[in-house]
C-alpha cells in the first residue's frame, strides 16, 4: 500500500502532495521528518485511499525519537 507525505508550507495555505509514493510507512515517516527542517505549518502521511496514517503530532514525535537515538 503506498503512503504519501503531504504538508502545508509555512508561507502557503494549500498542501503540497509529495509525488513520490512510499511502499513502507517508515520510509514516508523518514521523508516527513526531513521536511520538518522547512518548518511546515502542518505535515501528515496518507495512504493511497486518502486515509490519514500519521498526523502532524505523530511526525513530530517520530522526529524527536529519531534525534534522541542518534545522540
Amino acid at each position: 500500500m503506498p503512503y504519501i507525505v503531504k504538508w502545508i508550507p509555512k508561507h502557503l495555505d494549500m498542501p503540497i502532495d509529495h509525488s513520490t509514493h512510499y511502499e513502507q510507512p517508515e520510509q514516508a515517516m523518514e521523508f516527513a521528518s526531513n521536511i520538518l527542517a522547512l518548518e511546515p505549518k502542518r505535515i501528515w502521511i496518507e495512504d493511497h485511499e486518502g486515509l490519514m496514517h500519521a498526523d502532524h503530532d505523530k511526525v513530530l514525535e517520530h522526529s524527536r525519537t529519531r534525534a534522541s537515538r542518534s545522540r
